[in-house]
């Protein structure tokens, strides 16, 4: 799980990892969580292999029927139920056809699902953040995945707006963890032939709380 490095004998927690089972109990032994209470993306349930499943799991798409239909960003909750959540989305923008593609195109956006648009993602990512605040209990942490990512040519820095949507809807930033990947699919060589932007190999799991906000990130 989380790496043995030692300071003066003491367990460092490290911020960076390749592995997800790592980051995900670095968080957990930060702040102190035995179990999640939610994962309202939870899919087939591969984060949880090494770890207690959490109390309650919903996704849009269930894959068992331990799983409950709901969107993330309306979920069958009353207000301040929580004190942990994940939330993990998809990060790709692939427009609306890409389920039709042709076999090994859009491998991806077919495994993870995908957005129609940049406007489609912040607008699923903001509600999402909205209504985990309204579960959430005082305190409560929200940990959220994201991965930056190229579209239509242009680099979408996600991790920077997530931060800045969790600060106007009144979470505190308190922790950010990189998820480095040591291969990813492309399409270098085959559908492009020139690259204008670096090839993302890291994702983000931003800790956001429920709390008033410690630092001052407004402009001068």
């Amino acid at each position: 799980m989380a790496n043995n490095n030692t300071l003066f004998g003491v367990n460092i927690v490290s911020s960076i990892s390749f592995s997800n089972d790592d980051i995900i109990n670095s968080i957990m032994q930060l702040y102190s969580i035995d179990c999640f209470d939610l994962d309202c993306t939870y899919s087939k349930g591969v984060f949880w292999k090494n770890f207690k499943k959490p109390k309650f799991k919903t996704d849009l798409f269930p894959k068992s029927k331990e799983v409950l239909k709901a969107c993330s960003t309306k979920l069958p909750f009353k207000d301040n139920s929580f004190n942990f959540i994940m939330f993990d989305p998809p990060f790709l923008i692939d427009g609306t056809t890409y389920k039709q593609a042709k076999k090994g195109s859009c491998l991806m956006s077919k495994r993870f699902e995908a957005y129609s648009s940049f406007n489609e993602l912040k607008n699923h990512y903001h509600n999402t953040l909205k209504e985990c605040y309204r579960l959430l209990k005082k305190d409560g942490i929200l940990v959220f995945k994201c991965q930056d990512v190229v579209s239509s040519g242009k680099n979408h820095f996600s991790h920077c707006l997530v931060m800045n949507m969790a600060i106007d809807l009144e979470y505190y930033p308190k922790d950010l963890f990189i998820l480095l990947s040591k291969n990813r699919v492309n399409s270098f060589g085959s559908k492009w032939k020139k690259q204008f932007h670096a090839r993302k190999y890291h994702s983000y799991f931003w800790v956001l709380q429920k709390t008033k906000c410690k630092v001052n990130y407004e402009k001068r």
